[in-house]
């Protein structure tokens, strides 16, 4: 099923959601920068209402029951995904291959792809019927690294983003990992039951996905070496909470940069 393309006067609820949640994402990163419906019309018009990176036709067809349930549906690709999202970098791909190009660049999924078909071959398109966009929930899914719970798969910022927002809000002076935690779940629209969602081993997801981003940034053999964890002390749960300010080194990166978006739920 074909869906309805951008429209400034009218616009479709999926270009809403998408054109809204970019937006909104800017904000949290602290970016200024404003992407229209205009824009949006822009990047369909250059892929032709086809994946820009598939040549799928998008559709908004129900698949699983995980937290992405439309796989073809259109989402917003950045180009270079250190600048901001804007006209002129972004591209319209399906949402599978947005979820896999974030976590891991163009390539391997080409290569992936070559591997399926050699194996597969051809494979028809999803003849189940699709919702019209009068039933679609206005739920977009920005730039996500999709996490195992006890929840099922819930969507989080990717580090990267978690890392640049970190640096902005220690900006301000040291913070502990649980007032971070707390100003991230703000800035990102983590709801309290994504907080409360559980990894297998029993660690609040979202706490271990922010304890990675202060590793990522921490000083180490691996780290960027941008901040420091100067103190620990008693965290309101009864357990501990790392104290932590910015180096001399937090200025030689890039902070705050742009989004990427695709449908969800």
């Amino acid at each position: 099923m074909s869906i309805d393309p951008p429209d400034q006067n009218r616009p479709p609820k999926w270009t809403q959601a998408l054109v809204n949640a970019a937006n909104s994402r800017n904000r949290a990163r602290g970016s200024s920068e404003i992407f229209s419906m205009a824009d949006l019309a822009a990047a369909w018009e250059a892929c032709g209402g086809r994946c820009a990176f598939s040549g799928l036709p998008f559709n908004l067809q129900l698949v699983g029951d995980g937290q992405a349930k439309r796989p073809f549906a259109p989402s917003l690709d950045r180009i270079d995904r250190h600048k901001p999202y804007q006209k002129d970098n972004v591209r319209l791909v399906v949402a599978v291959a947005n979820f896999a190009m974030n976590a891991w660049g163009d390539e391997p999924v080409l290569q992936m792809a070559s591997a399926l078909h050699r194996k597969h071959g051809d494979r028809p398109l999803l003849a189940k019927k699709a919702p019209s966009d009068s039933d679609l929930e206005n739920v977009a899914v920005i730039d996500t690294e999709l996490v195992e719970t006890d929840l099922g798969v819930l969507p989080f910022p990717p580090r990267a983003d978690t890392r640049a927002a970190i640096l902005e809000l220690l900006g301000d002076g040291p913070q502990s990992s649980r007032s971070l935690e707390a100003a991230l779940s703000d800035r990102f629209g983590i709801t309290l039951p994504m907080q409360a969602a559980m990894l297998r081993n029993g660690c609040p997801a979202w706490r271990n996905h922010v304890a990675w981003a202060l590793v990522d940034l921490s000083r180490h053999n691996r780290g960027t070496g941008q901040i420091e964890r100067i103190a620990n002390k008693v965290a309101p749960d009864g357990g501990s909470t790392g104290i932590y300010r910015l180096t001399s080194q937090s200025s030689v990166l890039p902070t705050r940069d742009a989004v990427s978006v695709s449908l969800g739920a």
